[in-house]
């Protein structure tokens, strides 16, 4: 019986330790100029990189490790931003969207995620403003950057809860 009560006890603990919060050592963002494919975006989302490893430290910030520590690197190559003018989108031939390869290298090799994630309009209603025209949104608008900055953070951040 005493057996098994320490048995009991060493899987409870191992399983609370196993849904424990990854720690994170790195967070890099890079955005290849040529992924930025209109002359919009490259003015409207100079700053993509910093603010976009800013989010997701923000979004993690109780799991932020030292550099040198035993915990998950996460790198993100954004490979397309790309921005319709209203025109464009209102008539259906563009559409604003980033897309990028995230590689989240964890402690533990098998528990390693690399995945290509798309974030568009269609995704953001719910991360803009209560209350937001979504047609008067232009190229340059801080709520439509900040939507897409907050999606793409919360999708990756969301991996390492």
């Amino acid at each position: 019986m005493a057996h098994l009560i320490r048995s009991t006890v060493l899987v409870a603990t191992l399983a609370t330790a196993a849904v424990a919060e990854t720690k994170v050592s790195k967070i890099d963002v890079v955005v290849d100029l040529s992924a930025i494919e209109t002359y919009e975006a490259a003015g409207a989302w100079k700053s993509l990189e910093a603010d976009l490893e800013t989010a997701i430290a923000e979004r993690l910030v109780t799991q932020i490790a030292d550099e040198d520590a035993d915990a998950a690197e996460i790198e993100i190559d954004i490979d397309a931003v790309a921005l319709a003018n209203n025109f464009e989108a209102a008539v259906g031939i563009g559409e604003w969207t980033i897309v990028g390869d995230v590689d989240i290298d964890m402690p533990y090799p098998r528990k390693d995620e690399d995945y290509t994630l798309t974030v568009t309009t269609d995704q953001l209603n719910s991360y803009f403003p209560e209350g937001t025209d979504t047609s008067t949104l232009t190229i340059g608008s801080e709520v439509y950057y900040s939507a897409v900055v907050s999606a793409f953070a919360d999708n990756v951040a969301s991996k390492l809860k």
